[in-house]
């Protein structure tokens, strides 16, 4: 009986609250938050890495490439993998990593994914972390929330979650 009347409770609540009274997503304090839990992460795990002093994005070369580095316009081939921090692989776009994953789909096409970069249609973070590496170049990223799918989240990726790309830049211009 007490759970119901504390349930009902705070539907009232709820119920009260205006639109307005939503707290409003400050990109800032969630950048500190997001950090914080990266360097937990990377600590824990004894992982080291570079920061992107303009993103905070964490990463490791993982593969140098060959020099030829993109720039905002360039159309760029990649292969990537999606992590959250638990360590589930959460989507692929290469066919033996979804398999070994557990994630394969039959009907989908493994391909490298090809994008303008500096274009609106993929994760700031996805964008600026292929920016940091040379074609045949590859990178292990950890990337704050902010700048993923910040406060909404998407299908399986939690609001406010920190992800980890791992991405290998193929082609730049091809």
């Amino acid at each position: 009986m007490k759970k119901w009347i504390a349930g009902i409770a705070l539907l009232s609540l709820f119920g009260c609250l205006g639109e307005d009274d939503t707290p409003q997503y400050n990109p800032i304090e969630q950048l500190e938050v997001d950090i914080a839990a990266i360097e937990q992460h990377l600590t824990a795990n004894n992982i080291t890495t570079v920061e992107d002093e303009q993103t905070g994005i964490r990463y490791i070369i993982l593969e140098e490439g060959n020099g030829m580095d993109p720039t905002d316009g360039d159309v760029v081939l990649v292969n990537y993998e999606l992590y959250n921090f638990e360590g589930d692989l959460l989507d692929t776009n290469v066919e033996s990593v979804a398999v070994d994953g557990g994630i394969h789909n039959e009907e989908r096409n493994y391909q490298p994914l090809q994008f303008q970069l500096g274009t609106n249609g993929l994760i700031p973070g996805f964008q600026r972390s292929t920016l940091l590496l040379s074609e045949e170049g590859k990178g292990d990223f950890y990337i704050p929330s902010v700048w993923c799918y910040q406060n909404y989240g998407s299908a399986n990726i939690g609001p406010n979650e920190n992800l980890r790309f791992i991405i290998e830049l193929v082609k730049v211009n091809p």
